[in-house]
């Protein structure tokens, strides 16, 4: 498993939640018992909260890019790091990085067991 490969399904997430919504995109790349920490407000702990949160949100308001990542020796963990921009009404309300900390699936597939992020104060350029 490569690095690459890891680079390449976060921008396949990316890429549906641009297609069919930001919520349907982080259920189907989420783990089964997946975290995510958001700033100001509760985590999100394991698969029903993911559910119950992500069905209500609509639209793709959140696009992000990856950055960097790195696989564990095991090959089964791994995370990637980058940007992200908000927008509503097309217009952009805010940029951020994010982390997300991926885990291997039996099929081979990757999906998230940690995601957060934080604000940034403009664009992050690297």
């Amino acid at each position: 498993m490569s690095v690459q490969q890891l680079i390449d399904t976060d921008r396949a997430f990316n890429d549906m939640a641009q297609r069919e919504g930001t919520g349907k995109a982080f259920i189907a790349y989420s783990a089964e018992d997946p975290v995510m920490i958001r700033p100001g407000s509760m985590p999100l702990l394991g698969r029903s909260a993911f559910v119950e949160s992500f069905s209500k949100v609509t639209g793709s308001a959140l696009s992000w890019e990856p950055l960097k990542a790195e696989i564990a020796e095991s090959q089964d963990l791994g995370y990637t790091f980058g940007r992200y921009t908000l927008r509503e009404g097309g217009e952009i309300k805010g940029h951020g990085v994010y982390v997300s900390i991926w885990k291997r699936q039996s099929d081979g597939s990757w999906k998230f067991v940690l995601d957060g992020g934080g604000t940034t104060p403009e664009p992050v350029t690297i």
